[in-house]
């Protein structure tokens, strides 16, 4: 046999034992679970977060779940120009609440944080506890609800380019409802970590939609920054007038805020965990109809009042009730007809 023969029929071997040794590590693949780790077929969906978690920088991940805890809060606002000729700077606001924040959700590339107050009352008198807003950040994110005044959201895609290394910051009002979304980058310098967003426009805050109508969007730039005490959160905001068509007219007035969250351990929030123990079932399932609901529109538009009712209220009621009686099927039907109610159907 040639030396040119012999070295053919190796090369045929090693392939043959390539193909085998291919076809082995394939079909153990499929019975056994993924190659990237030791999981097993009925693990695969913790593998899967935890392959998301890898794709997502784990110091912005730690800087995300850093904001859980319990928390004295101090919110301060000031408006600081005057753009509108004859435009007078209103007085500042300055308020202070105790709440705590839940990790609610983390899927790795996907962190949830639900914001629970708990309000101390006279001495005798039970805390009030009150579900508050809602923050959800999701890596390279590139569809945003984005909030277009009168109460209107519509989806807007960013190109994947422009979201790679982002974390979008999605916030919900106290009932779920959406509020605002925007994106930006994490950074760490030493002990400093920090998010900053792009331009976003936001609806009147609670402190100012039942009192004015002289504006209509906060455009807001906002930034967390991780503290030793905790973190806080800066805002720097442009007062917005919208012509009848829906588009920007005129700013009357810059305002800086400063939302302040330190660390507590002098404060009881048992009432406030035993509230959201009672009735986590349910905020899951209105946060699904809500879901559901981005889902299936492009545009979201909601109602102000239904029957002289705000949604809140309405979501908050059912809320008692399940604390009272349970979470049912009744109470899940009627959640998603309440929200249904308030939605404004498209054109």
């Amino acid at each position: 046999m040639t030396s040119r023969a012999s070295l053919a029929i190796l090369w045929i071997r090693r392939l043959t034992g390539l193909t085998a040794a291919l076809t082995l590590a394939f079909t153990a693949t499929a019975a056994f679970g993924c190659p990237e780790c030791s999981c097993d077929a009925s693990t695969k969906t913790s593998c899967e977060a935890s392959a998301a978690s890898a794709a997502a920088p784990e110091a912005d991940r730690q800087a995300i779940l850093k904001m859980a805890g319990e928390y004295h809060v101090t919110f301060q606002f000031q408006e600081t120009v005057a753009v509108q000729p004859g435009y007078a700077l209103r007085d500042p606001y300055h308020s202070e609440a105790t709440e705590f924040v839940e990790v609610i959700e983390d899927r790795g590339d996907f962190i949830s944080l639900q914001h629970v107050l708990v309000l101390q009352g006279d001495e005798g008198e039970e805390p009030r506890v009150v579900k508050h807003w809602r923050q959800d950040w999701k890596y390279e994110d590139t569809d945003l609800l984005v909030f277009r005044g009168n109460r209107t959201w519509e989806h807007v895609e960013v190109d994947a380019d422009d979201a790679r290394g982002t974390w979008s910051q999605a916030v919900y009002q106290v009932d779920d409802s959406p509020r605002y979304e925007s994106y930006g980058k994490w950074t760490h310098t030493g002990d400093r970590s920090a998010w900053e967003s792009e331009e976003t426009w936001r609806p009147l805050p609670r402190r100012e939609y039942t009192k004015r109508s002289d504006y209509q969007v906060l455009v807001a730039r906002n930034r967390h920054t991780i503290t030793p005490q905790g973190w806080v959160h800066e805002q720097d905001n442009r007062k917005l007038v919208l012509n009848a068509e829906g588009q920007p007219e005129t700013v009357i007035a810059h305002e800086s805020g400063l939302n302040v969250y330190d660390h507590t351990d002098e404060i009881d929030f048992t009432a406030g965990r035993l509230y959201w123990e009672q009735t986590a079932a349910y905020w899951q399932d209105v946060r699904d109809i809500w879901a559901q609901t981005f889902d299936e529109n492009s545009t979201v538009a909601l109602r102000g009042k239904v029957d002289g009712e705000r949604l809140h209220t309405a979501l908050f009621g059912l809320a008692n009730d399940v604390r009272n009686s349970g979470h049912s099927d009744e109470t899940r039907l009627a959640a998603h007809q309440t929200v249904s109610a308030f939605l404004i159907a498209s054109e």
